[in-house]
Formats: structure tokens, C-alpha cells, sequence
């Protein structure tokens, strides 16, 4: 049953899966809807290279998810991202054969969205939606494309993005007559969507490819990799960040100042370790080494997110952009999030030496 969507759906899972400009680590999700009630879209903490069609999702009926959201009175007092949750859990529809696995904290935007949905962190968007001019940036690359694109200011993810989300697409399919195909979130990443998979791929792809000529971005996406030590712990073997790092000065400072998303929360603030040597992430300014102690997922984990910040950071620099960084309320939210604690639990497992 839906063979067909299925392989869709690992089809454009792996078209941004298999990138690590696109998605780092578990970041990133897609989505198919299967029929006018049911969706498959991908399992919270699950990488998107890694789907497959008995693995790596979970199919809810979005048509009831859609409906509820609709619904919420917000003017109620009420725990609403722990009954979203709920609700969203409650939505899961058992699949013989199928992990009973939990779905993607942002099944809820999916359900509004066209029949295929890919949303990535890709680092060419996150330039933009990084930077102060995020919002004047879209407009101008994207003013004669005439793709529908919507603008997400920050919010909390979850609950508070997906009615946020749900507002402004309303919004433009008031104003132009149709919903987006591609949106910006601040601070987060890119959505894109559409009716087919190729077309969904497609537009991933164009959008990424007129960023890149807008900042004049020709050179290949920095290596990510680690190499295993004897006593279990990993070596970074990228030499853009060993550059980047040797000889500069910064402190632990330095990473809680830049916050610029929030899978750098989740993965990476916390366990940076300046000139030490027992934290998960481990930077000696000295020689730009890197070293984590943590097992090899987490580890490469960390240094696709490391890379990704680096990279990000320093394109809005040298495009003479002003940061735009999570503030510490927003920060607070994503550091006690139980959503984001459950998918960052999923790193976690024996160490190995190769």
C-alpha cells in the first residue's frame, strides 16, 4: 500500500539527506501525503539519508492534525506544545511492519503544506535567515521568481512555529490566491513544496542555486569527517575548521553569544570545551584541533553542526551582514525542550574504535 509515495518519499529524502550543506545530523524533514487523510513524513531524531520505504517514518492523519490546529483557542490557558504533542502522538496511524516511532516535532506545518514538503537547513538559506536583512535579502533575490515565498519571522519551534506558519500561509493564499512553495524561517531554515516530487526536489535545488549566485558562493561546501582514536573519542580530519580555529581567540563565549539555530542547542552549545579536553566538542586554539569524546553518530554530528556554523558565520561576515541571533528567551525554550531532549537522546550509544 502507497509503494508508490513511499519511494517518493525517500526519493526526496535523500536528495537533501545526502548533503550536509542541506541537513546535518537528524536536522531537517519531509513529508508526502499518502491520500486526503494520511501523510508519511519523517520520525523525530531520524536522518533523512537513512529513510527507507519500511523505515525512518511515521504516517499520521494530517487531515485531523490540520483540523485541530485550526481549531486551538488560544485564549484558553493551557499547556499548548505538551497538547500538541499529544495530540500529534495520538494522530499516528500503525502501519504493520512499521517502527512505532515518534513524528517530527513539525508534522504540524507539513499538514498545511502541498502533497510533498522538504525542509532542510540548508547553510546558502541560513545566510539569509541569519542576518538582519534576512527579510530585504528574500525579496530581493526572489522578487521576479515566481515561486510564492513567505517570511517566518523566529519563534519558538513546535507549537508556535506551526501557528505562525499557519497564519502567514493563510495569509498569502488571501492575498495572491494560492499557498507558498517556498518559505524562509528566521533564525531556522528553508521550507519548500510542491505537488509533484520532482518539482519538490527541483525547487529545493533552484532556490539553494540562486542564493549561491546572489553571494557569488563557487566554491565546494567544506569536507565534514572524523576519525576514530584508540580510546573510543573522535578526531575531526577537516582542515576548514582546523584553519579556522587555529590561532584564533575565542572563549566558550564565543558560541553562546552566536546562536543562530536551533539544532546548535541541541547538538553542540554545552558541550564546547575552549582549550580543555572532557567535554563532547573539544577546540585548542593552539594547533586548531578538534577533538570529541562522545560516540561516532554524536561526534559526526556535532561536526557537520560546527561546520555548518562556522560556515554560515563567516559568508554573513564576509557579505558585510549584521548577525541575527537567537536571544536568550528563545534559547531557554530550546535547551529544556523535551521534544528536542527525546531527539538528542537518539544520538546516544556505544562508543567504538575502528
Amino acid at each position: 500500500m502507497y509503494t508508490e509515495q513511499l519511494k517518493e518519499l525517500v526519493l526526496i529524502s535523500s536528495s537533501a539527506g545526502s548533503r550536509s550543506d542541506y541537513v546535518q545530523g537528524g536536522g531537517g524533514n519531509t513529508s508526502v501525503k499518502l491520500d486526503d487523510n494520511l501523510m508519511a513524513v519523517k520520525a523525530s531524531g531520524f536522518m533523512l539519508k537513512d529513510i527507507s520505504q519500511n523505515e525512518g517514518f511515521v504516517v499520521v492523519n494530517y487531515k485531523n492534525i490540520k483540523e485541530h490546529n485550526e481549531q486551538i483557542n488560544i485564549t484558553k490557558s493551557c499547556d499548548f506544545e505538551k497538547e500538541s504533542s499529544e495530540y500529534m502522538q495520538a494522530s499516528v496511524v500503525p502501519i504493520k511492519g512499521l517502527k512505532p516511532l515518534r513524528p517530527s516535532v513539525e508534522a504540524g506545518f507539513h499538514s498545511i503544506l502541498r502533497k510533498y514538503v522538504i525542509h532542510t537547513h540548508s547553510v546558502y538559506a541560513n545566510i539569509i535567515c541569519c542576518s538582519e536583512e534576512g527579510r530585504d535579502l528574500v525579496d530581493k533575490i526572489f522578487n521576479k521568481k515566481n515561486y510564492g515565498t513567505v517570511w517566518i519571522p523566529y519563534v519558538n519551534p513546535g507549537f508556535s512555529l506551526m501557528l505562525l506558519m499557519q497564519k502567514e500561509v493563510s495569509r498569502h493564499v488571501e492575498e495572491h490566491g494560492h499557498s507558498p512553495s517556498v518559505i524562509f524561517m528566521e533564525n531556522h531554515g528553508l521550507v519548500v513544496t510542491a505537488d509533484t516530487a520532482s518539482d519538490c526536489i527541483e525547487l529545493h535545488e533552484e532556490v539553494n542555486a540562486h542564493i549561491r549566485s546572489f553571494f557569488n558562493i563557487t566554491e565546494r561546501y567544506p569536507f565534514s569527517g572524523i576519525e576514530a582514536a584508540c580510546d573510543g573519542s573522535y578526531i575531526s580530519k577537516s582542515e576548514y575548521l582546523k584553519e579556522y580555529f587555529k590561532g584564533r581567540e575565542i572563549t566558550h563565549a564565543f558560541f553562546d553569544d552566536n546562536i543562530l539555530y536551533p539544532d546548535q542547542l541541541v547538538y553542540m552549545n554545552g558541550n564546547v570545551s575552549v582549550n580543555g579536553t572532557e567535554s563532547k566538542l573539544n577546540i585548542n586554539t593552539v594547533t586548531g584541533k578538534i577533538h570529541y569524546k562522545t560516540n561516532e553518530k554524536e561526534a559526526l554530528t556535532i561536526e557537520e553542526i560546527l561546520t555548518s556554523f562556522v560556515y554560515v558565520l563567516e559568508n554573513i561576515q564576509r557579505n558585510g551582514l549584521k548577525l541575527k541571533a537567537i536571544n536568550n528567551k528563545g534559547a531557554d525554550f530550546v535547551r529544556n525542550w523535551e521534544s528536542e531532549k527525546y531527539r538528542k537522546s537518539l544520538l546516544y550509544g556505544k562508543k567504538e574504535c575502528l
